[in-house]
C-alpha cells in the first residue's frame, strides 16, 4: 500500500482534508470538505474521508490558527538543540506576561549569525493542543505533528521572497517571507463581520508596513485560505502586483483557494525529510503513542501467558524426563536380573546388551560345527562315515571344514581305494563336486596319501 500524506485543516465548522500519494512521476491529490456540530462528528466526518481507517504508513498533519500562539525571535551564544530547550524556558518567561507551565514551547532549529544563532520560538496555550485533539478519532496516534500557521506554510514558500496573505473566515494573517524565515506578520482577527474592503485595507497597509521594514517595494503576493472571495481577488489585482498561488508548480488549478492550507500542510509533510525542522506541539503530555506503547498492556499479558506456556511445557517435559529415567532404571534392572538368571558364571556386568550379544555369537558359532537345520560339520562326517565302505581300509588324517567346502587328507591302501571313496562321495546330496586333489605313494610303497576337496551344492552348506 502506498503511503498518504494527509493535510487537515479544521476552521469554524468546517473539516477540510486533502490525501497527498506519490506515484511514478507524479502526485496523487484527493480533496474532501465536510462540516460538523461537534468535534465527535468531525471525527467520524475524517474518519469517513480517511476511507474508514488511517493505516500505519499514514503521516498525518495539521496545524492551529494563528491567533492560539506567542511568537519570539531569540538569541544564543550556542546552538546545541538540549541547550536551547533548557534555555527558552527562562528566557521566554521574562517575555511573557504568562504562565509557561500551562503552554507548550516549540522552535524551529537555530539559525547562525555574526556572534550568536537566532532561534524562532512559539508558544501555545495547552488547553488549544488538548482541544483539537478532540477533534481527531484517533488521537493517542494521530495527528503525528502539530504545526501553527503561517509557519506550517513556510517550508513551501521559503525559496522566493514574498508576502503571504492567508485569508480565514476567523483571522487574517499577512506574514513577510525574507531570507527563507518569516521576518514578521500581522494578524487581523475576528473577520467574519467585516467586508472585503476593510479586509482589503488591512491586507495593504501591513504589505506596505512589512516592506518597509526590509526597504523593499512590489514583493509578489501569495493568496490562500478559505476566506478568499471573488470580489477580495478582483481588489487585489487591481493593485497591478503579482498574485502567485502556493506550490501551483505540484497541484497547477486542481486546488481551490478554501482547500489550499490543507493541499500544503500535506505537501510539506511529504517534504519533511528535504526540511531542517518545522514546529510540532505534539511533545510532552501530548506526544503522539506509538504503536507499542498502545499496546503495551496487551504485549505483557501476551509475554506473561507466553512465559507461562513454556514454563508449563517445561515442566511437562521434566516430569516427562523423569518418568523415562525411571522406567530405564527398572529395566536395567529387568537385563540385569535376567542376565545373571542366564549366565550365573559371568560375575562382571559392563554392558548387559553388549554382552548378551557377544555371547550369542560365541553360541551361533558353537552350535554351527554341529549344524542348524541338519546341516554342519557333524552332518557331514557323519555322510563320511555312511557314504565310505567299511571293508576300505582308511585312515582319516585331517578334516578342514567351511561353508563353502570341505578337504580331507588320509591314506589308504590303493589307488582304487581312494577313487572308490570319491565317487560315492559324488552320490552324496551335500555335495556338488568331488574332486581328488592330490594322491600319491607313501615314502614306504605301502600305501597311498591323498586329498579330496568337497564342494557345497549351491557354493555353501546352509546354516
Amino acid at each position: 500500500m502506498s503511503k498518504r500524506f494527509i493535510g487537515i485543516d479544521l476552521e469554524g465548522k468546517d473539516v477540510r482534508v486533502a490525501i497527498l500519494t506519490a506515484t511514478p512521476g507524479k502526485i496523487d491529490v484527493e480533496l474532501d470538505k465536510r462540516s460538523y456540530d461537534t468535534p465527535q462528528a468531525a471525527a467520524e466526518a475524517i474518519k469517513e474521508m480517511l476511507g474508514g481507517k488511517i493505516s500505519l504508513g499514514d503521516r498525518l498533519v495539521t496545524a492551529l490558527p494563528c491567533r492560539v500562539g506567542l511568537f519570539r525571535r531569540l538569541r544564543f551564544p550556542f546552538r546545541e538543540r538540549n541547550k536551547i530547550e533548557a534555555a527558552l524556558p527562562l528566557e521566554l518567561k521574562s517575555q511573557l506576561p504568562i504562565s509557561l507551565e500551562e503552554h507548550s514551547i516549540s522552535f524551529l532549529p537555530p539559525r547562525a549569525r555574526e556572534d550568536d544563532y537566532e532561534v524562532d520560538a512559539v508558544v501555545v496555550n495547552k488547553r488549544e493542543v488538548e482541544e483539537l485533539l478532540t477533534y481527531f478519532p484517533d488521537p493517542e496516534q494521530n495527528p503525528r505533528r502539530i504545526d501553527l500557521f503561517p509557519f506550517a506554510l513556510l517550508p513551501i514558500l521559503s525559496e522566493t521572497d514574498g508576502i503571504l496573505v492567508y485569508c480565514r473566515r476567523l483571522e487574517v494573517v499577512v506574514a513577510l517571507i525574507y531570507d527563507g524565515i518569516i521576518r514578521d506578520y500581522r494578524l487581523l482577527p475576528g473577520t467574519s463581520e467585516l467586508s472585503e474592503e476593510e479586509v482589503f485595507d488591512f491586507i495593504a497597509n501591513q504589505v506596505s508596513q512589512l516592506e518597509n521594514t526590509i526597504a523593499c517595494e512590489d514583493l509578489p503576493l501569495w493568496i490562500t485560505g478559505a476566506g478568499v472571495t471573488e470580489e477580495l481577488l478582483v481588489i487585489l489585482y487591481q493593485t497591478n502586483r503579482t498574485i502567485l498561488i502556493p506550490a501551483e508548480g505540484v497541484f497547477g488549478e486542481e486546488v481551490s483557494f478554501e482547500m489550499a492550507p490543507a493541499a500544503l500542510l500535506a505537501l510539506t509533510e511529504m517534504r519533511e525529510a528535504k526540511k531542517t525542522g518545522q514546529l510540532n506541539f505534539r511533545q510532552g503530555e501530548f506526544s503522539a503513542r506509538g504503536q507499542l506503547e498502545i499496546f503495551r498492556t496487551k504485549l505483557v499479558a501476551v509475554a506473561l501467558l507466553f512465559f507461562l506456556v513454556a514454563m508449563g511445557g517445561a515442566l511437562t517435559m521434566h516430569l516427562g524426563y523423569l518418568q523415562k529415567t525411571r522406567e530405564e532404571k527398572n529395566l536395567k534392572q529387568q537385563m540385569i536380573s535376567v542376565f545373571r538368571e542366564a549366565m550365573p558364571a559371568n560375575t562382571t556386568i559392563v554392558d548387559v546388551p553388549l554382552q548378551i550379544e557377544s555371547q550369542l555369537i560365541d553360541l551361533q558359532t558353537q552350535v554351527q560345527l554341529f549344524g542348524l537345520g541338519g546341516h554342519g560339520a557333524a552332518t557331514v562326517l557323519q555322510s563320511l562315515s555312511s557314504g565310505i565302505d567299511r571293508d576300505l581300509r582308511v585312515d582319516l588324517q585331517e578334516f578342514n571344514y567351511n561353508n563353502d567346502e570341505v578337504r580331507l587328507s588320509g591314506n589308504a591302501d590303493s589307488f582304487e581305494s581312494v577313487n572308490h571313496i570319491a565317487e560315492k562321495l559324488r552320490q552324496n546330496y551335500l555335495f556338488s563336486n568331488v574332486e581328488i586333489v592330490d594322491a600319491k605313494l607313501a615314502t614306504d610303497n605301502s600305501q597311498v596319501d591323498f586329498e579330496l576337496q568337497l564342494k557345497f551344492k549351491g557354493g555353501k552348506i546352509d546354516d
